[in-house]
């Protein structure tokens, strides 16, 4: 990775971090990312760093280094249909999806690629001013007022956007309030913008379980989504191969070990793939 690519990938660490009260807390969401390199990358101090380091950062913190290649991954085709159906015809999807899939690497791709895409990290932390705050700024607005004016306000930038997509990423992080804030926001720009909340499979037997025992609202966001969720928990057999194939391995004994060692994961495959690349250029 160039040094300028590595700069990119700080200013982009810094406004994913700067969403969170603290690097302790952003370090959290993050594999295999502690405290401590945040604080080196984010301070320059960054020459002990690997390059496997820096592409693990930079998938999770939405930064494209160039280098990484996206491969047609069945839940990477099925996030782009959706994200592009909801975009230009104004719906809303509810998205369940498995653990080291590639749906932050995915949504960060399409909102990069894709004019008027708003896309958003939950986060724990979240009450409903913060998290309004937090989509205010991913639109350029640096806002500290009430929750109904803030809302106002996103509602309004929203609707000045030609088919606008809202992107709300590990959405089962949110709290039970900030959801239902959200089902306020779908309603007041149906139609005009599309809307994903996308999260772990949790997020679904949240909801689900929710309605079961009649909390409120919880049946109004399950409506908002079309009472359904689209899931989709599992790798395929031909994911891990692919992205192998995209990012110049070709030696079918090294794509079976990666295969074989990436326990339904692409986060670990990515790893590997770095390693054995890295390993490569040293022999």
């Amino acid at each position: 990775m160039t040094h300028e690519q590595k700069k990119q990938v700080r200013e982009a660490l810094i406004r994913y971090v700067g969403t969170y009260q603290s690097q302790a807390e952003a370090a959290a969401t993050l594999d295999a990312v502690s405290p401590s390199t945040i604080s080196q990358i984010t301070d320059h101090n960054w020459e002990m760093l690997s390059d496997g380091i820096w592409y693990n950062v930079a998938r999770q913190v939405g930064f494209y280094c160039g280098t990484w290649q996206a491969a047609d991954t069945s839940a990477h085709l099925l996030l782009r249909i959706l994200f592009n159906d909801a975009q230009h015809y104004g719906m809303a999807y509810g998205i369940a999806i498995g653990h080291g899939m590639g749906k932050t690497f995915t949504a960060a791709k399409y909102a990069r690629e894709n004019a008027n895409v708003i896309y958003v990290t939950g986060s724990e932390s979240y009450n409903r001013k913060t998290f309004l705050k937090a989509v205010l700024c991913a639109v350029g607005i640096e806002v500290d007022g009430t929750a109904p004016a803030m809302l106002k306000q996103l509602v309004s930038v929203i609707k000045e956007k030609e088919q606008p997509l809202l992107v709300i990423d590990d959405a089962h992080k949110l709290k039970d309030r900030v959801l239902l804030l959200l089902v306020l926001l779908a309603n007041s720009v149906a139609g005009v913008a599309g809307i994903i909340m996308m999260g772990d499979a949790t997020m679904r037997m949240r909801i689900i379980e929710g309605m079961r025992l009649q909390r409120p609202g919880f049946d109004e966001i399950y409506k908002t989504i079309g009472r359904r969720f689209i899931t989709l928990n599992y790798l395929s057999t031909g994911d891990v191969p692919a992205v192998c194939r995209a990012n110049g391995i070709h030696d079918e004994d090294t794509i079976n070990y990666i295969t074989d060692m990436s326990n339904n994961s692409l986060h670990t495959a990515t790893s590997l793939i770095v390693q054995h690349t890295q390993q490569s250029m040293a022999a």
